[in-house]
């Protein structure tokens, strides 16, 4: 059988149990009857016990001091993590022919070591790099641990958490991730945006978190570093002194990080002046490509688009309810004038030619999930069918988190052919949020597939899961209307065929579709109503 929203509310509450401890004899047969009557149960349970385990062994690990000796009057049996990992066991083990005995995606589903994409190089000037490396150009993309040496000139990053960080060589710079950078040798200036806060750039001498907007290191050949803090202000903790305490510098301060410990900067005027020059980059060339929908109005079933640079044709977004008096009610209150209220019956279409092709797409809007809208509501607030070696031709949901096992409930999710991204703030809480997707493919039908989700202007993940790739491309009909792959679709979970029963409950408001990866500097801009999305960056 499959699991409807009540299983799977039911299913949780009793694993929970399970781990707790507190399984009574009632629910201990109600799960066995789950397990055995249901494949997708089984799946549930398997998930939710690895987890568990996962989570306990971790606090096994993070326990620094001696476990409590239990009192004279308790028993070993009676110790709650001895208790439900008994329990688990024992329930694991009834389930193992049921795992051993059949081939199953769950069991094949590895996650391969994919690169991780975390930040771009967007600007350089007369940049020189070692002959052994590839030649980096603007728009390049930079992985998790990349690390940048450059012989001269000057080299600007963009992380996807929205820090922009100028390398001046000669440097050596390492790509930690989208909220850490280490610097090895070189000068740097950071520039730190709000969304970005508690961004961090290491050296040997002297960790920085940034606290303000902007500062500047410089790190020597001998190990020690120079901070200057040019705005706000950053925290800068010692390295190689366990008693060290952090200092907070403002702005205008500046301090020196040695073996020797911690002393003022020999000249930080001549500092000042050298990171507040400005510099002037070559960037790539960005188009300027979209299509909008801002669902003020409503002329009958259609709701107008606003279309830049796309081939002329007919983008406009059709509204399909199940009666005219819906349809009327469709249009409410949004967060710029007015947005496109979703039911949990209706769902609507856009003729988007070229929708399921490679190219890359940013895909933005306003969303506003009631606090009590149910599991099954979570599908789906935008969603197209792909057509591209990475994608098996198969649909991409972007929806919020229904399975508790795989991520928090709630959370923005991006489903794909191939694997899933997963957010970590819950939608549901009745409050207008701004989503920024972007997706990023590749002619390269091996190659990873990027994807990156922002909420309220802020980097939520740009890691994927990796899963099974699947193809509904043979149980497509011909010549179906439905089964059009150039269409974006929204409020609805698409099948191979067109929507399936599933409905998206909420508001849609300001919805745009860009035919590239935005910067974190344009999703903000975009959230703040500024479609021009004009270049806000101090070179």
């Amino acid at each position: 059988m499959s699991l409807s929203d009540r299983d799977i509310l039911e299913l949780n509450e009793l694993c929970d149990a399970t781990v707790e401890g507190t399984l009574t004899a009632a629910q201990r047969v109600r799960l066995e009857q789950l397990l055995a009557d249901s494949e997708d149960a089984r799946r549930y349970y398997v998930k939710a016990m690895d987890l568990s385990a996962s989570l306990g062994q971790y606090a096994g690990e993070m326990q620094m001091e001696a476990a409590d000796v239990p009192s004279s009057g308790t028993h070993l049996w009676e110790s709650k993590s001895v208790r439900w990992a008994a329990l688990a066991a024992a329930l694991a083990l009834t389930f193992t022919w049921w795992l051993t005995s059949r081939p199953t995606d769950l069991a094949k589903s590895i996650s391969a070591d994919l690169p991780e994409y975390v930040a771009r190089l967007t600007g350089t000037k007369d940049a020189v790099w070692p002959p052994a490396a590839a030649e980096l150009a603007p728009g390049d993309f930079l992985r998790r641990g990349q690390r940048l040496s450059l012989k001269s000139g000057f080299a600007e990053v963009t992380f996807d958490s929205g820090a922009i960080v100028l390398l001046e060589g000669p440097a050596v710079f390492d790509v930690t991730s989208a909220w850490d950078a280490t610097l090895l040798r070189g000068a740097i200036k950071a520039n730190v945006p709000s969304q970005a806060l508690g961004f961090r750039v290491s050296n040997r001498a002297v960790e920085v978190i940034d606290i303000g907007t902007e500062f500047s290191m410089f790190a020597d050949d001998r190990g020690g570093a120079d901070v200057l803090v040019l705005k706000g202000e950053v925290e800068a903790m010692p390295s190689g002194d366990e008693d060290s305490e952090a200092i907070v510098l403002q702005a205008n301060e500046s301090r020196r990080f040695a073996r020797a410990g911690v002393t003022v900067s020999e000249d930080p005027a001549q500092m000042r002046a050298r990171f507040s020059a400005r510099v002037p980059l070559e960037r790539q060339s960005d188009s300027v490509r979209y299509v909008q929908w801002s669902f003020d109005e409503l002329q009958g079933k259609i709701s107008p688009a606003k279309v830049a640079g796309f081939p002329l044709g007919d983008y406009h977004v059709k509204l399909i309810a199940p009666s005219p008096s819906v349809r009327h009610t469709a249009l409410v209150d949004g967060f710029r004038q007015k947005a496109l209220r979703f039911e949990g019956l209706s769902f609507a279409r856009a003729e988007f030619p070229g929708l399921s092709g490679n190219f890359p797409r940013t895909i933005a809007f306003w969303v506003k999930v009631p606090n009590d809208s149910p599991l099954s509501g979570a599908y789906s607030m935008v969603a197209w069918r792909g057509d591209a070696d990475q994608l098996a031709s198969r649909p991409v949901h972007i929806g919020w988190n229904r399975q508790p096992t795989e991520g928090p409930l709630g959370a923005i999710r991006t489903d794909f052919s191939g694997g899933h991204a997963m957010g970590t703030t819950p939608l549901r809480d009745g409050r207008w949020h701004h989503i920024a997707v972007i997706f990023l493919l590749s002619d390269d039908p091996t190659a990873p597939v990027q994807v990156k989700q922002y909420v309220d202007g802020r980097l939520e993940s740009n890691a994927v899961t990796s899963g099974p790739k699947r193809s509904v491309r043979g149980n497509v009909r011909a010549n179906d209307n439905l089964s059009g792959s150039d269409r974006l679709w929204l409020g609805c979970r698409l099948g191979a065929v067109g929507p399936k029963k599933e409905r998206f409950l909420g508001e849609i408001d300001e919805l745009v579709v860009w035919d590239r990866g935005l910067e974190p500097v344009e999703i903000v801009a975009l959230m703040d109503g500024h479609m021009t999305l004009a270049t806000q960056r101090a070179d």
